[in-house]
């Protein structure tokens, strides 16, 4: 998520410059916005946008990384990128006008990305997921937003419970880009 302010200071720069800076990055398309959902009627939800990076590959240049560990943070958070530009692929391919945001409350439920009124997605890039992994999106479910809820792993066992689609990444890609 991004606070312009704390980038601001660190960088000891006005906050409207950094706010500027990530706005050429969108306009030349190195990267993109992604807005919150504040619809919400039941937990009040946050209103900071994240920023994602149009490829994971800058993201690791800029970072100095040189090999992504297969249970370190970061390769969770480069899964989670890889099915947010998957999602918005798919979107625009298919011309689709819906949304792409993500819902995160107050109190920490998330949902990593919300699209229009169709689905809600969290993304773990577990190879084993739980009911547990599953919290952000029973929470998001009491919004009554979306009409299906996928948690998306690699984790190959699929299964429904509570209103939950568990479901293998690459199952869900099929999906997308078969119905999106």
């Amino acid at each position: 998520m991004i606070n312009f302010a704390n980038v601001a200071s660190d960088a000891q720069v006005a906050p409207s410059t950094v706010r500027e800076h990530y706005q050429l990055l969108e306009d030349t398309l190195i990267g993109f916005f992604l807005l919150p959902w504040t619809n919400s009627k039941r937990r009040k939800a946050i209103s900071t946008a994240k920023f994602y990076f149009f490829d994971t590959g800058v993201t690791h240049t800029l970072a100095g990384t040189k090999q992504l560990e297969r249970n370190s943070d970061l390769f969770g958070r480069s899964f989670e990128h890889f099915v947010a530009m998957e999602i918005r692929s798919a979107l625009s391919y298919r011309r689709m006008r819906e949304s792409l945001r993500f819902w995160r409350s107050t109190h920490g439920h998330e949902v990593d990305f919300v699209v229009g009124g169709r689905f809600a997605v969290e993304v773990k890039a577990k190879a084993r997921v739980s009911e547990r992994d599953a919290r952000g999106l029973k929470a998001f479910q009491e919004e009554q937003a979306v009409r299906h809820y996928y948690l998306v792993s690699q984790d190959r066992i699929e299964r429904k419970s509570e209103g939950v689609e568990y479901i293998y990444w690459e199952t869900f890609l099929t999906r997308l880009w078969g119905q999106a």
